[in-house]
């Protein structure tokens, strides 16, 4: 029987073993922070930047976002292939640019053969940290940093629903590190009193750090007369919200997304109201065609089991989703997809949809 595979630590404890591991070892040779979570990945950042000061490193940063006018590929490659300029060793950060590190066909990309050799350099040049929302696990520098003294982080996103198998909302870890973060900013959350601010700003770490900095400043406030609710989450959480019949969460959710937008995985908030509507429809019209396929599977006589790997569901919101589609028959599922298609047609047409288009959907579907 196949060893069970270890099951990944959460993201603030990898932080907290890298803390450790620098403590205990120092700068290793190379470092990979990916996932889609920044406000973990900037932790990380600050933590290696503070130990190379403390370690004598000249730092030197490079942001390689695309369309970042002042970055230069030649720059950074002359950064990990030449010695400190003012120092003996030389702490290289990028952030970004992951298309930097595609292959050029079969052959590495200059970036990534550039990390290599400063890996295998057989004097120690210094560190370097990648920043970046992905990087292949096979990818051949990923590999490398794990074989060396370096370290390979994942930091996702917090999960901010419970699973299956701990409904508890106050156990799921976004609740459970908005209160931790709390106590930091000496503040004191009731677990009840957490699952309302991560509810009501949402899984944006940067603003819950934010709002968690108003409740200490303001002390005896009321909670909620300081937190009020802007979380919007992403389209598509709103359009299972919308599509699930949960009037209450939908029509909070469609008014936060029109009024504060949706912060992009660059860290940039989107506020076009026709980009959001856009891709607000085309979720809602991707959650009623999965609706659709696993009702059409259970009214077959298929087990949910079945259905789920038919309308290929898998992972943490397969329950839900055979929760929603069992809701309605598939006639009622082909309706609302004609209903959701008026929608995308309004949309490019010029007539363009708002909020209320979107809050009136979810009432009619409640």
């Amino acid at each position: 029987m196949a060893a069970r595979k270890k099951r990944e630590a959460d993201p603030p404890t990898q932080l907290r073993e890298l803390a450790s591991a620098l403590e205990a070892e120092g700068l290793g040779r190379g470092y990979v922070l990916r996932g889609d979570e920044r406000f973990f990945r900037d932790k990380g950042v600050e933590m290696l930047k503070r130990r190379g000061v403390q370690e004598g490193y000249e730092v030197c940063v490079h942001d390689a976002e695309r369309g970042n006018a002042d970055f230069r590929l030649s720059a950074l490659i002359d950064d990990l292939s030449g010695g400190g300029l003012f120092a003996a060793r030389r702490l290289v950060i990028v952030r970004n640019g992951a298309e930097h590190l595609k292959k050029n066909g079969t052959k590495p990309s200059p970036l990534t053969s550039a990390l290599l050799a400063f890996l295998e350099a057989p004097e120690d040049p210094g560190s370097f940290v990648l920043s970046l929302p992905s990087l292949r696990a096979d990818h051949a520098v990923a590999k490398a940093v794990k074989q060396s003294s370096g370290r390979l982080c994942d930091l996702r996103k917090l999960y901010d629903s419970p699973p299956p198998w701990k409904p508890d909302p106050r156990q799921t870890e976004l609740v459970l590190w908005t209160r931790e973060r709390a106590r930091k900013f000496g503040v004191r959350l009731s677990p009840d009193e957490a699952v309302y601010v991560a509810a009501a700003v949402g899984n944006d770490l940067f603003e819950l750090d934010a709002q968690l900095e108003r409740l200490k400043s303001l002390g005896g406030e009321d909670l909620r007369k300081v937190i009020g609710w802007t979380a919007a989450g992403t389209p598509w959480t709103v359009a299972d919200q919308v599509v699930g019949g949960q009037a209450a969460r939908a029509l909070a959710g469609v008014e936060a997304l029109f009024r504060a937008g949706f912060q992009e995985k660059g860290g940039r908030r989107l506020l076009d109201a026709s980009a959001l509507s856009t891709m607000l429809v085309s979720s809602i019209t991707r959650s009623l065609r999965r609706s659709l396929a696993l009702s059409l599977e259970l009214s077959s006589g298929a087990s949910e089991a079945d259905a789920a790997r038919a309308a290929g569901v898998a992972g943490r919101g397969a329950e839900e989703a055979l929760r929603v589609a069992r809701s309605q028959s598939p006639s009622v599922w082909r309706e609302r997809l004609d209903q959701a298609a008026d929608l995308e047609r309004r949309a490019k047409t010029g007539v363009g949809l708002d909020a209320n288009d979107f809050a009136l959907l979810a009432l009619r579907w409640a």
